[in-house]
């Protein structure tokens, strides 16, 4: 074929027309390639949902009810979650005392899947004799630090509750300590708390040198016992031991809910995501979540869960859903947690039947979201 000669004085002529033949051609694709982006863009995440879509199991994956283990028959809660190593590791709370008492003790178990779980053999790997300063352990908070090779807890305890001739609570001592441990099994406790108040630590490491927390805390040391329940504080540090707290809170309550405990903060590419915890009327407690993008100035939703107790009172987690642990592993997101179903006698270590208006914290569950491996 011969080739087409073009004069050099309608080139520009030509190369216009031919480009905008080549537009002209393009254009669909380019609407289509168009659409696809802005949809992809505006698919909302997951946790923007109320309620979220996890997709909950319904059994608990731990139990007061069904352990074999003798040191947590009545109370079994708290988990804190990792996944290092090839493993899910968890650390959880429980007693076989009383449902109101200050003999926390903590557990420690091992999973593949994050829910079959298998207990250590030596459990419970920590008690009250652990604390240089305390008499119980509540709240605990994990993390693996690769950079120094060693795990390492932020965790509550103190005196715990003092209580009237009436039973009503008139004091409340909880303070945040520190330890360490190489396998984190064996812990080394730091001698002293490292915070005046505080209740359910999370914590992130941001640099070498640059800890920030999220924390229950009272405002002062004059405040109700109860005001812990209703302020969660930021807190930065150089160390992880020496703590600076914000001047003001970051979450208080206010609609439908009438507390916010238990904060649980996890960095989701450039979004900060809490869930946290909240009293609400029928004597219920729920899950709530609430995001940022500095991790110091929250949007939140009190007139909607996140994770809700179950409806109906049959759920072994149908009236409280508590103690939030958020883990992200390659191909699903997890969430582990506290619950409390309507049940409220128990028997106690003397073998005398007793009740908890608010029922025991007797169970740990699991939800689960899928996630596409390649993000």
């Amino acid at each position: 074929m011969a080739a087409t000669l073009i004069p050099d004085s309608n080139f520009t002529t030509w190369a216009l027309h031919m480009l905008s033949r080549l537009l002209y051609l393009l254009s669909p694709l380019v609407i289509v390639l168009a659409v696809i982006s802005d949809a992809h863009a505006a698919e909302p995440s997951p946790f923007d949902q109320r309620p979220q879509p996890w997709q909950r199991r319904d059994k608990p994956i731990l139990s007061a009810r069904t352990t074999r283990e003798a040191w947590c028959k009545i109370v079994l809660y708290s988990p804190h979650v990792i996944y290092h190593d090839g493993k899910f590791r968890m650390w959880y709370l429980g007693t076989s005392t009383a449902t109101r008492t200050n003999d926390i003790v903590m557990g420690y178990a091992e999973s593949k899947n994050g829910t079959d779980w298998k207990p250590h053999a030596d459990n419970p790997i920590l008690t009250v004799e652990d604390v240089p300063w305390g008499k119980l352990w509540q709240t605990p908070y994990v993390m693996f630090n690769a950079d120094e090779a060693i795990y390492k807890m932020w965790f509550v305890s103190g005196n715990g509750e003092k209580r009237d001739e009436k039973g009503q609570i008139v004091e409340m001592d909880q303070r945040l300590g520190y330890a360490t441990s190489d396998d984190g099994i064996h812990w080394n406790v730091h001698p002293e708390s490292i915070f005046a108040s505080g209740r359910s630590p999370s914590v992130i490491k941001e640099g070498p040198k640059r800890y920030r927390m999220w924390m229950g805390s009272r405002p002062t040391d004059k405040s109700a016992w109860n005001d812990i329940y209703k302020y969660i504080y930021e807190f930065s540090s150089s160390d992880g031991i020496a703590w600076k707290r914000s001047e003001k809170p970051i979450i208080v309550p206010s609609g439908n809910v009438r507390s916010v405990v238990y904060p649980n903060v996890f960095k989701d590419g450039d979004t900060y995501r809490m869930w946290y915890g909240g009293h609400i009327d029928g004597g219920r407690f729920e899950l709530f979540a609430a995001h940022s993008k500095d991790g110091s100035r929250w949007k939140i939703d009190h007139e909607r869960p996140a994770f809700p107790a179950r409806d109906g009172n049959t759920a072994f987690d149908s009236r409280y859903t508590s103690t939030p642990c958020f883990v992200r592993v390659k191909d699903r997101d997890l969430l582990f947690y506290s619950a409390r179903d309507w049940q409220t006698e128990y028997i106690d270590a003397e073998g005398k039947k007793r009740r908890d208006n608010s029922s025991p914290y007797s169970h740990i569950g699991m939800a689960t979201i899928r996630r596409s491996s390649k993000k």
